[in-house]
């Protein structure tokens, strides 16, 4: 007896998968794409999902990297703030997500991070953090895996991925199996334009296009940008910001999500990237009363002053975080728009109701490092 209750457990395990993670690139309070790992002799694309009258089965497809299968299905349709329970292809585990409410009749919380996934002791830490905080989903802001041109580890790119995401399913999901959806938008480490097949045969990209906006009913409205790493910052892309923000005007709550930062606290001011964000999209978010931009890339933590027209102004924009989820922190430097700045490990846990939205700095051990508050614009 007990050899068949060992049998069972080993084909259970075996039968799991190896990375699950949902996402997000149409509406969040309608849509979800559930993306799956197996060994490629497990070609199984079968999602079960618990709807008001029962479970029913859906088909997705797959494609082979080398040994390992993604599977990807993508769900339409949903009802808004509302539990969903499934299952994924051979794995017996039951799992659950959340689809965003259509209104802000509760409050709403979500992390924003960046430069995930470096050490691994650090990421399962701060990933602890992260899910203490129970946010509704997660906002990831470039160089996740450090898959490209990162000479200490040692492995193939695709390796260095499917590390990442084994890790992300490992320590990013709750014990009872609900499972945080994320927005994604990659950095210099994950992507660039003549390197890119990777990430997109990973990730659920309808089109080849890294920036869009995501918009969460009528209330909150976040910019997913591209700071170069695939498509140029000048150019179409900043005429495509400038129409998304010009149409938004009317939704309270407005945030810019990108990889490397306007206003860095390690790097160089007047470095390239920077001059670029601060010259051709910092004027629209300034023109459109964006409230704040989260940035990332440096490995420490920030806040500036409200910033218009490249100087201190109380109506102006505010940049926050600087990535450093699950990399090393760096020493910043000292600058006439820094207002907070540490050497340290934090995420950004934003926190909106009706009347105001609180941005607080999160450290390694889910201490407050800072905390703003936003009314609605």
């Amino acid at each position: 007896m007990w050899l068949f209750f060992f049998l069972v457990s080993f084909l259970a395990l075996f039968a799991e998968s190896s990375a699950l993670y949902l996402s997000w690139f149409d509406d969040p309070t309608t849509t979800i794409t559930i993306q799956w790992h197996t060994e490629a002799q497990e070609i199984d694309d079968t999602v079960r999902l618990k709807v008001q009258d029962g479970w029913e089965s859906f088909e997705g497809s797959h494609i082979f990297l080398e040994q390992v299968l993604v599977h990807t299905i993508a769900f339409e349709n949903l009802t808004p703030n509302t539990e969903y329970s499934f299952t994924i292809g051979v794995d017996p585990k039951i799992y659950s997500f959340q689809t965003a409410p259509a209104t802000l009749e509760e409050p709403l919380r979500f992390i924003v991070g960046g430069d995930v996934y470096f050490s691994t002791k650090l990421f399962r830490r701060m990933s602890q953090t992260v899910l203490e905080n129970n946010p509704h989903f997660i906002v990831l802001g470039g160089d996740l895996a450090y898959a490209l041109n990162v000479h200490p580890f040692r492995v193939s790119p695709l390796r260095r991925w499917l590390s990442f995401l084994k890790e992300w399913k490992e320590h990013m999901i709750h014990p009872d199996g609900k499972v945080i959806p994320f927005l994604l938008l990659p950095g210099n480490h994950d992507i660039t334009p003549n390197n890119y097949n990777l990430f997109f045969n990973l990730f659920a990209f309808p089109e080849k296009q890294l920036y869009r906006a995501i918009d969460f009913g009528s209330y909150l409205s976040l910019i997913l940008l591209d700071t170069g790493h695939f498509q140029p910052i000048e150019g179409e892309q900043t005429r495509w910001l400038d129409e998304a923000l010009s149409t938004r005007t009317d939704t309270p709550y407005r945030f810019a999500v990108y990889h490397e930062a306007a206003y860095p606290s390690h790097y160089d001011y007047r470095g390239v990237t920077p001059t670029k964000i601060r010259t051709h999209w910092s004027p629209l978010f300034e023109k459109y009363n964006l409230l704040a931009a989260f940035e990332h890339h440096n490995h420490a933590f920030k806040r500036t002053y409200p910033i218009k027209a490249d100087q201190k102004d109380l109506s102006g924009v505010v940049y926050i975080g600087d990535g450093c989820w699950g990399a090393f922190a760096r020493k910043t430097h000292d600058q006439w728009y820094l207002e907070k700045r540490g050497r340290k490990n934090n995420v950004v846990l934003v926190e909106l109701n009706a009347t105001q939205a609180t941005v607080k700095s999160l450290d390694l051990l889910n201490h407050p490092l800072d905390e703003i508050t936003f009314s609605p614009r």
